[in-house]
């Protein structure tokens, strides 16, 4: 598995060289950069290729990978001149790490209206942008939809999955249990003994998985046991911390969740 950074809050204030030096110290090989919230790392879609290039040559130099190009383009809107322009700015991102050496592109997809009868073509529409920037990306680069937003929900996630069905198109599980979750479709019953079920759902479908909150009673056995499924089904991509830590001693909390992780994948 692919130990990754996500600058998701973390590193809202960390300049490149920070930022890495912080990966180096704390043990994180892949970074996942985090596109359209003005980061100072200044990876966007409309970054000018020489920023991109400058960016692998430090992380080259200190030893480090590009995990994640983590675009915050939406596919929900209702307009399609809407949808047609974040779906260009996410074929440049594509381009850009194409170029760059970065195999995962995150998007999003992202709220489903109140109104149930009005869902299905809004979900036909984020799976046909999603599917034109597969199809771009071809098959060195995946494209990965966050299981966010109303695709926090399995149901709708997987509604992606099955319409897209190309092989470089995948999820990116934001570690939401789906157990007990009423007003979600897709639903585990409260108690139940083994989450293997979800996992075998979406497994086919894993490029990424974005950790929240791991160090919690209340979820350790879910990432125990969801480790435990990885393993068992030679998952080799990648596993980010998106912890989103703002307090006084970021140093600390982050090799607090490298030395979680490790102990997690080493049984």
């Amino acid at each position: 598995m692919k130990w990754t950074l996500n600058t998701y809050q973390v590193g809202q204030k960390w300049n490149t060289n920070t930022l890495l030096e912080m990966c180096v110290k704390t043990g994180y090989p892949f970074v996942e950069f985090l596109m359209d919230f003005k980061q100072p790392h200044g990876l966007e879609w409309d970054t000018p290729k020489s920023k991109f290039a400058a960016t692998k040559k430090k992380l080259e130099a200190a030893g480090l990978q590009f995990g994640s190009f983590t675009s915050c383009q939406t596919y929900h809107s209702p307009e399609e001149s809407e949808r047609a322009l974040s779906v260009k700015r996410v074929k440049r991102v594509i381009d850009m790490a194409r170029e760059f050496g970065c195999d995962h592109v995150r998007v999003l997809g992202d709220r489903l209206p109140k109104e149930e009868a009005a869902r299905p073509a809004i979900v036909d529409n984020i799976a046909a942008c999603i599917e034109e920037l597969g199809d771009y990306a071809g098959p060195d680069i995946a494209v990965s939809i966050e299981m966010h937003g109303s695709f926090t929900d399995p149901y709708y996630s997987m509604q992606i999955m099955k319409k897209v069905d190309l092989p470089n198109v995948g999820l990116v599980f934001n570690s939401q249990w789906p157990v007990g979750r009423g007003d979600w479709k897709y639903n585990l019953p409260a108690g139940i003994p083994s989450i293997r079920p979800f996992f075998e759902m979406i497994r086919p479908y894993l490029t990424s998985v974005h950790l929240h909150e791991m160090e919690k009673p209340g979820t350790l056995g879910y990432y125990q046991e969801f480790f435990a499924l990885l393993a068992d089904s030679g998952y080799e991509g990648y596993v980010a911390n998106e912890c989103a830590y703002v307090g006084p001693d970021p140093e600390k909390v982050l090799r607090m969740y490298t030395a979680m992780f490790q102990s997690m994948v080493s049984g």
